[in-house]
């Protein structure tokens, strides 16, 4: 079987204070914030007191936040993003096949935090064949719906449609993942219209599936 296939192309100085730690847990310290593990000390009948200042210079880990003497971005940045998604998507229908037919794809965060995943465009990525001709996704724009259906929440977000008074919308959530190894599962489906000309020939429309990433 025959399936019409494209490629999904996915578009993200400190300097520690003196650690004075008492018994509670430590955090990692954010920009312009309170250190939440430093404690005050009381300098009396001293004219000088000197201040241990540490620094830390490293690449950041989203996924381990969790040494008190490293610094934090701000809690939405997009440094805390680390997520697994596809490297592409196939979809496809031929004359026999009932709708369209994909297989299942997730996306898994391994984030600390949560992230909220959503379709930020849907596009033609094709390259016309000559001179005023049209790319594939073109030939076959005004006869397919295509959605993306997120399988957990049972949930269909329209991808492409064929009436260009009510185009897909962006962005649109797909859904919102809890920290460190919460997963989506999504297929796409929809189908071509009806008395669509099957050639042998096959149609292989090309698209981006533009997907935004928020940090909660």
């Amino acid at each position: 079987m025959k399936k019409t296939q494209f490629v999904a192309l996915f578009g993200v100085v400190a300097f520690g204070g003196a650690a004075l730690l008492g018994p509670s847990a430590a955090f990692a310290y954010e920009d312009g914030q309170p250190d939440p593990n430093t404690q005050p000390q009381e300098v009396k009948k001293q004219d000088s007191a000197t201040i241990p200042a540490e620094g830390t210079f490293k690449e950041f880990d989203p996924t381990d936040p969790t040494d008190p003497t490293q610094p934090d971005p701000d809690p939405t940045d997009p440094a805390w993003v680390d997520v697994k998604i596809p490297t592409k998507i196939l979809f496809g229908q031929t004359d026999v096949s009932t709708g369209i037919i994909s297989p299942l794809y997730e996306i898994e965060n391994l984030s600390s935090k949560g992230v909220k995943i959503s379709v930020n465009d849907f596009k033609d990525s094709g390259t016309p064949g000559g001179s005023g001709s049209q790319t594939d996704a073109e030939k076959i724009s005004d006869k397919l719906t295509l959605n993306l259906t997120n399988k957990i929440a049972n949930r269909d977000i329209a991808l492409h449609t064929t009436d260009p008074q009510n185009p897909a919308q962006f962005p649109t959530e797909i859904g919102t993942l809890n920290p460190t190894g919460d997963k989506l599962e999504f297929k796409l489906s929809g189908g071509v219209a009806t008395g669509f000309n099957f050639e042998k020939n096959a149609l292989n429309p090309q698209y981006d599936l533009v997907l935004k990433f928020e940090v909660q």
